[in-house]
């Protein structure tokens, strides 16, 4: 009797832990979350479902070795788990292996051949071709009466990227155009409400302020951040940079979003009422998060795009910190945006009107960073690089005040975790297929292209 007490109790304890766990997960506390699961399985390691969200959060943090480990346990307890698959597929596509990610995701097709979203992840890690078989498997589940709306956007988007593999740009721009209606229905994106808080950072944020505050943050010469709009070849410089043999890729990491979150309530209007004294406190808290991740790297990307809101508060807490811009075409920056689903966030890019309207709002806030801290910040156009990689390579090893690299040269072979849409691209030599790829598609982008050039 005693006994069954005791696991009755440990039962319970574990499922509180898991629970506890699941939650840190959702709110993407990575460290709590592997924290739980690493006590929640020692008391119930027979749990399919905790072994792979312990995975997951051990791929958030860049923990590859252990990340499969836990996501092969989960596999022994559950091999057809839809989870457990899907996580195994992604780690595979961020290890740059698209090829077992692929027969992950086919797993999973043979025993749910319904689940769209897997068709679409497949879709984004492989290159189809006219009459490819695929294509009408996707076309028969677009058309199915019984998929839900969340189905039919992630069948569209997968269809939009085949039929653009195949040259059907018509077609492809039809589906495009339908999953991205489908996403926007789903989202809430005040672009007005956006506009004023650009207009508020500019106001606070200016040249004054900058000067005034400048010398008082951590001086810490580590964090390099890579930033821009999304899809404008951030994840492409991150990888050059990280294939240095004194850098260390951070990737999306959340850092600064949540310590501006935290630090200064109201922002941007509350960072007007930061103390001198504040500005060292925060940017030493950035660098001890960095640090968990990085170690003792001589420098750490953060490639967060979004952190281009974010400039003026960088300047001041992390004075020595290097800052690169990335830019790309307007056009081919906004397409590759439009015809993309981004597992979260990016809420502006599903609608061309919000889509082109964002983009001006943050070319306005990076030409002020530019007239508030000149020399702060290099920029770095995509089309460059492809044009001159090492030119460009070496531009930005200098400005990093890094020493030359070979590797740097041969990023597509460096072995690193990489978990953006372009996880796929950067495993490749430097290739241009994706210079003027909008022009496919120039009549049906006419009025984007009109708002932004107006």
């Amino acid at each position: 009797m005693k006994k069954q007490l005791l696991n009755t109790k440990k039962i319970n304890q574990a499922a509180g832990l898991f629970q506890v766990a699941d939650a840190d997960l959702f709110s993407k506390n990575w460290e709590g979350a592997i924290q739980k699961y690493r006590q929640a399985l020692n008391i119930n390691p027979s749990n399919s479902a905790g072994w792979a969200n312990f995975g997951a959060a051990l791929l958030e943090v860049g923990k590859a070795e252990e990340a499969e480990s836990a996501l092969e346990s989960a596999r022994t307890l559950d091999p057809k788990g839809i989870n457990v698959l899907g996580n195994l597929a992604n780690l595979k596509k961020q290890l740059g292996d698209n090829e077992a990610a692929e027969k992950f995701y086919r797993k999973i097709l043979k025993h749910y051949p319904n689940v769209a979203r897997a068709w679409h992840e497949m879709a984004r890690i492989k290159r189809f071709h006219p009459g490819d078989p695929d294509i009408l498997e996707l076309e028969s589940l677009h058309a199915k009466s019984s998929i839900n709306d969340e189905a039919r956007m992630h069948a569209a988007f997968a269809l939009g990227k085949a039929l653009e593999d195949t040259r059907d740009y018509d077609r492809a721009f039809q589906y495009i155009k339908e999953a991205n209606c489908l996403k926007r229905r789903t989202l809430n994106f005040d672009l007005k409400a956006f506009r004023i808080t650009v207009d508020e950072i500019i106001r606070v944020f200016d040249a004054s302020y900058i000067n005034r505050f400048q010398s008082c943050g951590d001086n810490d010469e580590r964090p390099i951040f890579v930033l821009g709009m999304p899809r404008s070849g951030t994840t492409l410089i991150e990888q050059i940079l990280a294939s240095h043999s004194s850098v260390f890729g951070c990737g999306e990491f959340e850092g600064i979003n949540t310590i501006v979150r935290e630090s200064i309530p109201k922002f941007p209007k509350g960072a007007a009422l930061l103390a001198p004294e504040n500005f060292k406190h925060i940017g030493t808290r950035y660098v001890e998060q960095l640090t968990k991740y990085a170690g003792a790297a001589n420098r750490v990307t953060d490639k967060m795009p979004r952190n281009y809101l974010f400039i003026g508060v960088i300047l001041n807490i992390l004075p020595q910190a290097r800052i690169i811009h990335c830019q790309r075409s307007p056009m081919d920056t906004c397409f590759s945006c439009y015809a993309l689903h981004f597992p979260r966030g990016q809420e502006f890019s599903y609608n061309m009107d919000e889509l082109g309207g964002y983009f001006l709002l943050y070319r306005q806030l990076m030409e002020h960073w530019h007239r508030v801290a000149p020399g702060r910040i290099l920029d770095i156009a995509y089309e460059d690089v492809i044009r001159d990689t090492e030119v460009k390579t070496r531009e930005l090893l200098d400005f990093c005040d890094l020493d030359w690299d070979e590797a740097c040269l041969k990023f597509h072979k460096t072995k690193r975790l990489v978990g953006t849409a372009s996880a796929a691209q950067v495993r490749e030599p430097i290739y241009s297929r994706s210079v003027e790829r909008w022009r496919h598609f120039e009549e049906q982008l006419k009025p984007l292209k009109d708002l932004i050039y107006s």
